[in-house]
């Protein structure tokens, strides 16, 4: 059975999503010890895109938000969340608005898509500060960015360190608004009508210019506050040489300048931009038209990655911050990884 607070903090993450998106459902599943997995179903999100909980039963030392990139959902960094879960620490992986629906296309176009993607974010916050003493914070493409403002706009609310997957940071890769060249190479753009469906069933197959404005916005906005400025939290930053999207440059220069404790996770292999927070190759619906011919595959260097990972997290956030009141038995046994929640 979960502790009261841990009710309380489902109960307000399932809240949110019924004000954001009308009546939701908590579906639980429970694991072993009290530890469990739980989705915030509704029936605007596709089968499988929704946001998610994975918990302990109880408060731990540490929790973590990770969020998702452009056009997909929560999935794509399901992998990452539940090894940081194995490892001792309860998970939120919110639905970013305008992401993971069944029929995008008003809220897609939304004049204040990124003033709520910010919001998503702090709501996310107050539900890891209901589950974890020490809170952090990460995610892949867009949601690394997300993670970045989230510390650089309200920097006590973050208590513990920033763990970035193919991050997108330095505003120079989104370069005039006629090319869109970042999201181009995530995703096919359009003017166009927006559709849920296409062969990934956990992403858009297509996505709007406006849409990369409101990127843009975010990662013009990290640019302008991190100026002049060192993060003190230890930031974790695994990245391909070989992503197309968000050039590795970006992450070495925010490691190099504004970063007090950083360390980076290099992949010299071919590993695509969406590839890399996947531990398993996303089995595409060959009989939608629109979409990839090839599916993402997985990561040949998830495991490594996440171990590196885990051992960065165990080793700099016990001495970040405020110590936790206890810790957690976990951090004091090898790093375990796990396949990810299908």
């Amino acid at each position: 059975m979960a502790s009261k607070n841990i009710e309380q903090a489902l109960e307000h993450f399932r809240q949110h999503y019924q004000d954001r998106l009308g009546k939701s459902e908590l579906e639980i599943e429970s694991l072993e010890k009290n530890k469990a997995f739980c989705e915030v179903r509704n029936y605007k999100v596709k089968k499988g895109n929704y946001p998610r909980v994975y918990h302990h039963g109880r408060m731990t030392a540490d929790s973590i938000i990770l969020t998702h990139g452009l056009s997909d959902c929560p999935y794509y960094m399901d992998a990452v969340g539940r090894n940081f879960f194995e490892n001792g620490m309860n998970v939120i992986l919110p639905l970013l608005p305008a992401h993971g629906l069944k029929n995008p296309e008003e809220p897609i176009h939304d004049e204040e898509l990124d003033s709520k993607w910010r919001a998503e974010i702090d709501n996310a916050v107050e539900v890891a500060a209901m589950m974890g003493r020490r809170v952090s914070i990460g995610g892949f493409s867009t949601g690394g960015a997300l993670g970045l403002n989230k510390i650089l706009r309200d920097p006590d609310s973050i208590t513990g360190g920033l763990f970035l997957f193919s991050g997108a940071i330095d505003v120079r890769l989104v370069r005039e608004a006629s090319r869109f060249s970042f999201i181009q190479s995530i995703t096919k753009m359009t003017d166009g009508v927006i559709i849920g469906y296409g062969r990934d069933p956990y992403k858009y197959p297509r996505f709007p210019y406006f849409g990369a404005i409101e990127l843009g916005q975010i990662i013009s906005e990290n640019r302008r506050l991190i100026s002049g400025k060192k993060i003190k939290n230890p930031v974790f930053a695994a990245h391909s040489v070989h992503d197309d999207s968000a050039m590795i440059q970006g992450i070495i220069l925010l490691l190099e300048k504004h970063i007090e404790t950083g360390q980076a996770f290099i992949i010299s292999e071919k590993v695509g931009h969406a590839e890399l927070p996947l531990d398993a190759d996303i089995k595409l619906n060959t009989r939608m038209q629109e979409g990839p011919e090839t599916p993402p595959k997985a990561n040949p260097q998830f495991d490594a990655m996440m171990f590196n990972c885990i051992e960065f997290m165990r080793s700099k956030l016990r001495n970040y911050g405020h110590q936790p009141e206890e810790q957690e038995a976990e951090e004091e046994v090898p790093a375990t990884i796990v396949k990810s929640k299908k």
